[in-house]
């Protein structure tokens, strides 16, 4: 008989190890085609077969069009028009939505390139810096925006206490006394626009040490687009049925983008404009929306951390997201108690600030601080830093302390 070599087992063994390895790659491998294979047949009987474009691009035009719609919305209104879109980006990429990705025009490029690679799936941002990509994209930013637009104006009588009329397309809206005062226009014969326009603002009185202190119809704005036209009804309870764009998104919580957006959204439908300009410049108005658009969100994401910032973010999530009451006392009293209580201190805040205010200031109180139109960005930061000093002055007792009692 024939002896067996002493180290064959072990390198039978090596063998089969080596061979069930190269079969888990060859397995990875398929799954990877086949999970391709399955985007590429759910999309290709809705693709667009016009222009001739090659059907690696136009495939994902669907799922390009979902993307469009949640960034647009959420992160930024209009397409970022920048090289860097086509260019390398830097390893490690900069960090986005905080106050460094505004340090120079540049890091700001790349910062707009990477937040919107941070939402693309792997097989779209392969075909990121395609033409038909940006064109797919911005069209569907552009549609989308129109498609929000009506259900907006259906609810513009709760949105800005209104009547609907007013809203409709061909409809003069600087006829309306009450909208002149929203805008903060003076002479209808030649009228201005202020970034910070007095709606923004508790009682229409411009106080540049507290923007967007007028968030309630900012959030009502949101929900319609999140939640739909009936969500920002009292009793409103969501049923089974086409998922709304808040649940397809899976958005939970406002960002600095998406409350820019409500901003920008509520100047345009109080403006004389009657249809949304991709390009950015109002066609009647000729306010510049994408510059307002760029002008809030900075100042958002710079101040995201402020404490009236916060109080108006916690509001806004708590009006926008919260659950109905049948629910949350399905779900357990203890989840609602506490974000109530969060909210009744953001609102405490806010108060304080008022009184604040009122306690300190000199001039004329109708408008605490005015502003030119499409001031400086710099100088809102200035009225908010003032504003913060004051709180310090309560907490340790520089200002009477009969106010500490608010915080």
């Amino acid at each position: 008989m024939h002896s067996v070599h002493p180290h064959r087992p072990m390198i039978l063994a090596r063998a089969l190890k080596s061979a069930q390895l190269q079969l888990d790659i060859e397995k990875n491998c398929n799954c990877q085609l086949e999970e391709k294979k399955t985007i590429l047949e759910a999309n290709k009987s809705r693709q667009s077969k016009k222009d001739n474009v090659p059907d690696e691009l136009a495939v994902y035009d669907n799922n390009i069009k979902v993307l469009a719609k949640k960034y647009g919305l959420m992160t930024e209104m209009f397409f970022p028009e920048t090289s860097a879109i086509s260019q390398p980006m830097s390893n490690p990429p900069p960090p986005f939505q905080t106050p460094d990705c505004y340090v120079s025009a540049t890091v700001e490029e790349q910062c707009l390139v990477t937040e919107l690679d941070s939402m693309l799936l792997n097989h779209i941002w392969q075909v990121r810096s395609s033409h038909h990509f940006t064109a797919v994209f911005s069209h569907a930013m552009q549609t989308s925006h129109s498609n929000i637009l009506h259900k907006l104006c259906d609810n513009a009588k709760e949105i800005f206490n209104l009547s609907k009329t007013y809203f409709k397309v061909h409809y003069n809206r600087l006829k309306v006394p009450k909208v002149c005062v929203m805008l903060g226009i003076k002479d209808l014969s030649k009228p201005t626009y202020s970034l910070w326009i007095p709606f923004l603002f508790t009682d229409m009185k411009v106080n540049m040490a507290k923007p967007f202190a007028n968030w309630k119809p900012l959030a009502l704005i949101l929900k319609t687009s999140l939640l739909g036209k009936l969500s920002i009804a009292e009793d409103f309870v969501h049923h089974s049925g086409s998922p709304t764009n808040g649940n397809k998104w899976k958005v939970f919580t406002v960002t600095p983008g998406c409350i820019a957006w409500a901003v920008t959204m509520s100047v345009f439908l109080l403006s004389p404009d009657m249809s949304f300009p991709e390009n950015g410049m109002g066609t009647v108005s000729k306010i510049p929306y994408h510059s307002i658009f760029w002008e809030y969100k900075q100042l958002l994401v710079t101040k995201w951390t402020d404490c009236h910032i916060k109080a108006i973010v916690t509001s806004m999530n708590y009006l926008i997201f919260r659950q109905p009451k049948t629910l949350a006392q399905t779900n357990g009293a203890m989840a609602g108690e506490d974000l109530t209580a969060e909210v009744d201190a953001a609102m405490a805040a806010m108060d304080a600030m008022t009184l604040l205010d009122d306690t300190t200031d000199d001039g004329p109180h109708s408008e605490p601080h005015s502003t030119p139109p499409f001031s400086p960005l710099s100088d809102v930061l200035q009225h908010m830093e003032e504003a913060r000093e004051l709180e310090v002055k309560v907490e340790v007792g520089i200002v009477p302390s009969s106010l500490s009692i608010y915080y």
